[in-house]
């Protein structure tokens, strides 16, 4: 129980770590960006000049279901070894 007590406390003390520290390329990426540094450099956009979308329009209707057939669960009675036959028998 220690061993992964340790292994929780070490594996949040590197996240810990890895979010403390600055994002670094070690490779040249050329042409194509990072997902990292994508997301880093977008813009947030601005809700204060956005219309707020009316609520959707939903009408109650009659739920209507059809009659079937009885559920049929389990065995027939007289299946089962030990069990009573059925009275037609």
């Amino acid at each position: 129980m220690r061993a992964l007590a340790g292994l929780a406390l070490a594996l949040a003390v590197s996240l810990v770590a890895a979010v403390a520290d600055g994002h670094v390329h070690v490779v040249d990426h050329g042409p194509d960006h990072c997902a990292v540094c994508v997301l880093r450099s977008v813009d947030i956009p601005e809700s204060a000049g956005a219309e707020p979308m009316p609520p959707a329009d939903r009408e109650a209707g009659e739920v209507a279901a059809l009659a079937g057939p009885p559920p049929v669960c389990g065995a027939p009675l007289g299946a089962i070894p030990g069990q009573s036959p059925p009275t037609s028998a």
